[in-house]
């Protein structure tokens, strides 16, 4: 059960730190539903005090129910996307943070609730570069999280012990999400639509830009 919930950690966050931006584009419901798993996985983790790494079925069912909640809205509720995806980076951030500084319980829950505001507000004003931070620092993260769940004997990758003043987690996760942000701001230009090609009701890239 953990190697699994590792490997699946894993996957989801390096598919987010490499291709973050382009998914927004590619598989639109698909990836609300995918930002939802993680949405509702620190949500439960937070609620629980459970740490991020740990088995826990009442965060895989807020997991499986982020998912729902979030793909079914990006269907249902077309004019909101952009906010949507807002809201959902920024809760994700914000569970990370609260989980790295130790804070849990409702504390940790209202933190993910301010986040997930702030970043839909971020949204409004610059949606590519936030969708390419957000999702390379948070696809860090929870392949940290994954590492850690399966190599958790090693320590390097527990990013709960930056509360506790560990610095070398912090630093993996900083340089892991830049190498990502740098990699996806590097291809913004053949992931983005552009006038002739798709729009966000028939997203993604043209064949020709691959």
């Amino acid at each position: 059960m953990f190697l699994l919930n590792g490997i699946a950690l894993i996957v989801v966050g390096l598919a987010a730190m490499g291709f973050g931006l382009f998914l927004f584009y590619a598989l639109l419901p698909l990836f609300y539903a995918f930002f939802g798993v993680g949405v509702g996985y620190w949500f439960g983790s937070l609620l629980t005090s459970s740490p991020p790494g740990d088995a826990n079925l009442v965060k895989l069912l807020f997991a499986i129910g982020g998912a729902v909640l979030f793909g079914g809205s990006a269907y249902f509720l077309e004019p909101f996307r952009r906010i949507l995806i807002g809201v959902g980076l920024g809760s994700l951030i914000g569970g990370m943070i609260a989980s790295a500084l130790g804070l849990t319980g409702i504390l940790g829950a209202g933190i993910m609730i301010v986040t997930g505001v702030v970043g839909a507000l971020i949204t409004l004003a610059v949606f590519d570069p936030y969708i390419i931070i957000a999702s390379a620092f948070g696809g860090a993260g929870l392949a940290m999280d994954g590492a850690h769940l399966i190599f958790g004997f090693t320590g390097i990758l527990d990013r709960t012990a930056i509360a506790e003043g560990a610095m070398l987690p912090l630093v993996i996760w900083i340089v892991a999400g830049t190498v990502a942000m740098g990699w996806q701001f590097k291809n913004i230009a053949r992931w983005t639509v552009r006038p002739g090609q798709a729009t966000e009701k028939s997203p993604g890239p043209a064949a020709d830009d691959f």
